[in-house]
């Protein structure tokens, strides 16, 4: 059997992520962190979009003519983004080392990044970070996977198919002793094939009520896509929306 290179994880796959990635709904998302931003007060200052990628959701808010700004630790994805977004400020920073001296009225994050966080520590660390960028009373909002999200992620454990001349096989496997799920994406292009591994925790309403109120946000609340009410015990994916005092 030909052996395929493992790659780190997000660097080959920056070069296939937005033909595999092109039916996800970054506008609407974007369009629904505006909606729960502006319910709370935002009034269209300063935002930035933390583990930006390839700008999937920079772009949305750039569009719609709001000063945005990204950060992502990989430098693969942010050569994409920087392709699509010129001008706009990009930062090569993981979730707990942006450093910068902007100060934001919204920081957001989508398409369960924070679930690459695997520790309470790690997002406490992530979440006080976002903190110290905010301005009093900005807004942290964002969506992850939560537990039961990960168990069920996809059905039999496999997403395959073909994106233009790209073809994928990523697959599944929850591991119970420790509580993270594992994804072994395959990817065959014209010019070879990679592998890449990637790890995911899943948190649920109570882990990010105490998470973030213990990183110093106030009136945390987890509510479901697209209605924004309160999400439901069984979500499989929920959006937190957390205010620094």
């Amino acid at each position: 059997m030909l052996q395929v290179p493992e790659a780190a994880p997000f660097t080959s796959l920056a070069t296939v992520y937005d033909d595999i990635m092109a039916e996800v709904e970054y506008d609407e998302w974007c369009a629904f962190v505006l909606d729960l931003a502006r319910g709370r007060g935002y009034q269209d200052g300063p935002l930035h979009d933390l583990g930006c990628g390839t700008g999937n959701a920079t772009l949305p808010m750039r569009r719609r003519g709001l000063p945005v700004s990204g950060s992502d630790a990989s430098a693969a994805m942010l050569k994409v983004a920087r392709e699509k977004l010129p001008g706009v400020e990009l930062f090569e920073a993981s979730f707990t080392e942006l450093d910068v001296e902007h100060r934001f009225e919204l920081v957001y994050s989508v398409f369960d990044s924070l679930n690459n966080l695997l520790s309470d520590e790690d997002f406490s660390a992530a979440a006080r970070n976002v903190r110290r960028h905010l301005r009093p009373g900005g807004l942290f909002i964002f969506d992850v996977n939560t537990d039961r999200g990960l168990r069920e992620l996809w059905e039999g454990g496999k997403a395959e198919g073909w994106a233009d001349d790209v073809y994928y096989s990523w697959t599944h496997e929850y591991d119970e002793a420790t509580g993270l799920a594992h994804v072994e994406a395959y990817c065959h292009t014209e010019s070879g094939s990679f592998v890449e591994r990637h790890s995911e925790r899943g948190y649920d309403a109570a882990d990010l009520v105490r998470l973030l109120g213990g990183a110093g946000f106030t009136r945390v609340e987890v509510v479901e896509f697209p209605t924004g009410e309160t999400a439901p015990a069984d979500a499989e994916r929920v959006w937190a929306v957390a205010r620094r005092s």
